[in-house]
């Protein structure tokens, strides 16, 4: 076989471009199933290139070698091939290898943790995607980058680009895709700790699964909903959608990482009930499959959480085992927040072996690597952990001070469990010191909060009694409306079968009714159809003759409006230059005539006071001349452009030192026409100049992309925010509202997305050409 590929190759060096997207496509579908035949199909491909076009096709096929061994889970080698069909796509122009491979190389650098990079790579692939006009690509792009939003803790953003993905797919009707996006939505949602409107997205992202019968995507978010009622406190509801998504895991293939993740849940939502039998039981399961698949991040968590069962046992030793895998496999991925959570383990195994000292120097490890990640619930409690060994050993003064330093990290962040531990600690101590009113007091205040605690605790029953009821009774609504519509199914099918013998029995009327009538349709058409023809050509002639007149109309408007700006920025130019030169030499004049006669001697000090007050009056008034002129002339330069004038704009804002400012600008190489430049420029410098007025900002970033037909215009601020809403309705100065309807009038698009102390951002989009613009009017 290989003999005879390789005699089809040589006897045909230079075969047409379709026998080679069909190599490299039965390449890629092969997948990971046989890489030696991956490699051996895109071999042959390339060798069936023309000199001219073998760059490209190489481009295809790294780009496929990198997928493949993604699916491989070699992400070195996937990295590699990214890079080297990035590399040969960008001298070939090839726009849809490009922003595959950037959006590998975004999941790659994701992975690796490096989200900075990962959200640069994703960006570079919108920016291919959109030169392909490829809307689905995009909403998926837009969807990694608000990943790396949520992720990053920029949730207003993350917002607006999940939206900006769902507009795109539901436009598409996408359903598969769109139901991942809502998903994605839910899961902001929940990390924002609104958990009520996670579940809502969650379910209605279910309904678009169960019309593609997405089965792995509804399990996911049953196991998603599981997550949120867990942390609601509605333990019982957490644990039923645990088990639901459990049972589609096991019914499908390629989800065992899925299966495993659930049954870990399952185990700690147990754990939490106390019921620790059952929570190893469910770990075992868990760790059972992670093993399987060799996944040691995973199987690191896993261990983590048996360790805190046999620590709950009081089984130090059983738990010192645990806590030394899971340890292994931390360092080796240097996960410092890991291995935090196991050196606190650590000190609570050796206190319960009454070693002191170690337990002690592991607490402190895990202090330092909390406080560097500034993990403050954490380091609370493991301040209280020291605090207790501290107390068994007698070291009350230590005591006294770590467990005030976990309640005042439970006072801050408003932490309940955190606070009632550390009063019945610092209690405790007092006691022991012999200072009674104190013990007395932090008792008083313990019993307090825990009674505070046990009220909550209650209503989160009665809240989740409710919550299943609620359950219980939409599953019934549901039965009842898919009992309802089989009756009216059996009904229509009935009312069918009676409608169609009744058809039967017209259609041989019907037939010859529609034979005569078709007849009399010939016969009219026939003479019908020469009147038309004769009215078509006069009505071509006529609208040639209106094409002509409208053009020339066109033309002259757009020569009309052209000038009309034109002359606009010619004005600033002559007011600008008849300040600087006549006004500003004007002043000099009277400044120096006034110092002539403030030197001459006959005059008194009260003169010679009041002469150097009005001399520094025309310096000021020199100064102020020139502010105006700058600020009217001030802007692009012709020779230089728009990247360039908002670089020295940014600049001269950022010497204040009272913001941080950026600009980022992005295929914009090219200058543009003046006027568009010219409008783009003052666009932004309102909206900079409403961010230094108003704002509060210490961050300010302005972001530029230059696409085929539009300006894409971002000016995003860290400052106090407004309603937007409001303002844009009542609004009744010359700020956004003023400048939205500049934008609308040259068919751009506004929008503004701001809430108080939340920042603002505004994205424009402004038409690339005003003479297209005009055109449109």
């Amino acid at each position: 076989m290989a003999f005879f590929l390789t005699f089809l190759i040589e006897a045909s060096p230079y075969q047409d471009q379709s026998k080679i997207t069909a190599l490299q496509a039965q390449a890629e579908e092969m997948g990971k199933s046989n890489i030696d035949s991956v490699l051996l199909l895109l071999e042959m491909a390339e060798n069936l290139a023309s000199p001219k076009t073998l760059e490209n096709v190489q481009a295809e096929s790294e780009w496929v070698k990198a997928k493949t061994y993604y699916a491989l889970k070699d992400y070195v080698k996937s990295q590699q091939y990214s890079l080297t069909a990035i590399q040969k796509a960008t001298n070939t122009q090839n726009y849809e290898v490009l922003a595959k491979a950037y959006n590998l190389m975004g999941v790659l650098e994701k992975r690796n943790g490096d989200l900075s990079l990962a959200e640069a790579h994703y960006r570079k692939s919108l920016e291919n995607r959109q030169m392909l006009s490829d809307s689905a690509g995009m909403a998926k792009t837009l969807q990694n980058i608000a990943n790396i939003f949520r992720d990053t803790g920029a949730t207003d953003s993350a917002f607006i680009y999940y939206q900006r993905s769902i507009d795109i797919k539901q436009e598409l009707k996408d359903t598969v895709s769109l139901g991942i996006t809502i998903t994605n939505l839910g899961v902001y949602y929940s990390e924002i700790g609104r958990y009520e409107k996670a579940i809502e997205k969650y379910n209605e992202a279910n309904v678009f699964h169960e019309k593609t019968n997405y089965q792995k995507g509804i399990a996911n978010n049953f196991n998603n909903i599981g997550n949120c009622y867990n942390n609601m406190g509605f333990f019982k509801l957490a644990l039923n959608f645990y088990l639901k998504s459990l049972v589609i895991y096991r019914s499908l293939e390629d989800v065992k990482a899925n299966e495993a993740s659930t049954l870990h849940n399952i185990g700690l939502l147990y754990k939490r009930l106390s019921d620790l039998p059952l929570a190893l039981e469910y770990f075992d399961k868990s760790l059972a499959i992670y093993e399987s698949l060799d996944s040691e991040i995973d199987k690191a968590q896993v261990y983590l959480s048996v360790a805190d069962v046999y620590l709950l046992q009081n089984s130090p030793g059983e738990a010192l085992e645990y806590l030394k895998l899971s340890e292994e496999i931390y360092k080796d991925r240097n996960r410092t927040r890991d291995l935090a959570m196991v050196h606190h383990g650590y000190g609570i195994a050796y206190k319960q072996l009454n070693e002191y000292d170690k337990a002690k120097a592991y607490y402190q490890e895990s202090i330092l690597r909390k406080e560097e990640l500034k993990d403050s619930d954490a380091l609370g409690q493991t301040y209280n952990s020291l605090a207790i060994a501290n107390y068994d050993t007698k070291e009350y003064a230590e005591a006294l001070r770590n467990y005030q330093k976990a309640y005042d990290i439970g006072k801050e962040l408003k932490l309940p469990s955190l606070i009632r531990r550390s009063l019945l600690g610092l209690s405790e101590v007092n006691q022991a010191l012999g200072r009674s009113s104190k013990a007395y007091d932090y008792r008083l205040q313990y019993e307090v909060v825990k009674d505070s605690l046990d009220n909550v605790e209650k209503a989160s029953q009665l809240a989740e009694i409710r919550e299943i009821y609620e359950s219980e009774k939409k599953d019934k609504q549901i039965s009842q409306l898919e009992l309802e519509n089989e009756v009216v199914n059996a009904k229509s099918e009935a009312n069918a079968a009676l409608a169609q013998k009744e058809a039967a029995n017209k259609l041989v009327f019907i037939v010859l009714a529609i034979a005569l009538f078709v007849l009399v349709l010939i016969f009219y058409f026939y003479f019908r159809q020469r009147l038309v023809l004769t009215k078509l050509k006069i009505n071509e002639e006529k609208e040639s003759r209106n094409k002509e007149v409208n053009q020339l109309m066109i033309q002259q408007q757009t020569k009309t409006l052209e000038a009309m700006v034109e002359g606009q920025e010619q004005e600033r130019k002559r007011i600008a230059k008849e300040l600087h030169d006549h006004f500003g030499s004007l002043m000099a004049t009277v400044k120096v005539n006034l110092t002539t006669v403030a030197a001459n001697k006959e005059i008194t000090p009260e003169s010679e006071q009041q002469m150097q007050h009005l001399a520094k009056l025309v310096d000021q008034a020199c100064i102020d001349i020139r502010s105006l002129s700058h600020s009217m002339h001030v802007g692009i330069s012709e020779a230089f452009g728009l990247v360039p004038a908002l670089k020295d704009l940014t600049n001269s804002i950022s010497q204040s030192g009272k913001i941080q400012v950026s600009f980022h600008s992005s295929n914009c190489a090219e200058k543009l026409d003046s006027t568009i430049e010219i409008t783009a420029y003052r666009v932004i410098q309102e909206l900079v100049s409403n961010v230094l007025k108003h704002a509060k900002a210490t961050k300010l970033t302005i972001q530029l992309t230059c696409l085929e037909d539009i300006i894409n215009i971002i000016v995003e601020d860290n400052g106090r925010g407004f309603d937007a809403d409001f303002l844009m309705k009542n609004s009744q100065g010359m700020g956004l509202k003023s400048l939205q309807e500049r934008i609308t009038e040259l068919h751009g698009e506004f929008e503004v997305d701001s809430r108080p102390e939340k920042g603002t951002t505004v994205i424009i989009d402004l038409p690339i050409s005003i003479e297209q613009t005009l055109l449109k009017v």
